[in-house]
């Protein structure tokens, strides 16, 4: 009996290094699109998370300016061609100061007055500024004043999670006249802007916008 022994051929270096090298540039390209997708997924995790924090504090600020100069006794003025609110004197009158600060006042108890600073748990005094890049409130008791010291003011925002780069404030006002004479009455309204970006991402920014309308219009008499 004649044995036949075929000579077995494998791949040559030459193939394997080109083998090899294709591989590489495959994995290369897959590790290159799963970084991509997982940058692209941080992105949009991180605009998600900077948007709701701005709308937050946006609602916060937004729906408290609505309620300025609020009188629960405003129906006493009726006729008598005077405006006696004790939340629109020349001091309690909603102000806007450096663009970036607002105070205003309210009758948030509905009593028809307005307490001293610190006679209560709520003197009925509010104000919203940005100090460095922390948007603050004023707490009851503290400084009535957009040039309080950083510790009087609280913050609504954490400087550790959001950086607000820029708030603005513009205060808008449209007298009617009504008559007799000059007597008519003021509309305002609050244009809110604000911008910011994460602390952990300052690539991620944002800015949002409100049109806040004042809903008590001030008499003129």
């Amino acid at each position: 009996m004649t044995l036949t022994y075929r000579k077995q051929s494998g791949f040559t270096l030459p193939e394997l290094v080109i083998a090899l090298v294709v591989n590489i540039i495959v994995l290369a390209a897959l590790v290159s699109i799963f970084v991509t997708n997982l940058q692209h997924y941080r992105k949009v995790i991180n605009t998600n998370r900077l948007n709701q924090q701005l709308q937050t504090a946006m609602d916060i600020m937004s729906s408290d300016i609505r309620r300025a100069g609020f009188w629960s006794n405003a129906s006493n003025d009726l006729n008598l061609d005077q405006n006696n609110n004790p939340f629109m004197t020349s001091t309690t009158d909603i102000s806007v100061t450096g663009g970036n600060c607002i105070l205003f006042t309210y009758d948030h108890n509905q009593n028809g007055a307005l307490p001293s600073i610190s006679a209560s748990s709520d003197d009925e005094r509010y104000g919203y500024r940005l100090n460095g890049q922390t948007l603050q409130s004023r707490p009851w008791g503290a400084s009535f004043a957009c040039n309080a010291a950083a510790s009087a003011w609280e913050n609504i925002t954490d400087p550790n999670v959001l950086l607000i780069t820029n708030l603005t404030f513009t205060l808008n006002t449209q007298t009617i006249l009504t008559g007799p004479g000059t007597a008519g009455i003021t509309i305002r309204s609050v244009d809110i802007s604000m911008t910011g970006t994460l602390a952990n991402d300052t690539t991620t920014t944002k800015t949002i916008t409100e049109h806040v309308r004042i809903r008590n219009d001030k008499f003129i008499p």
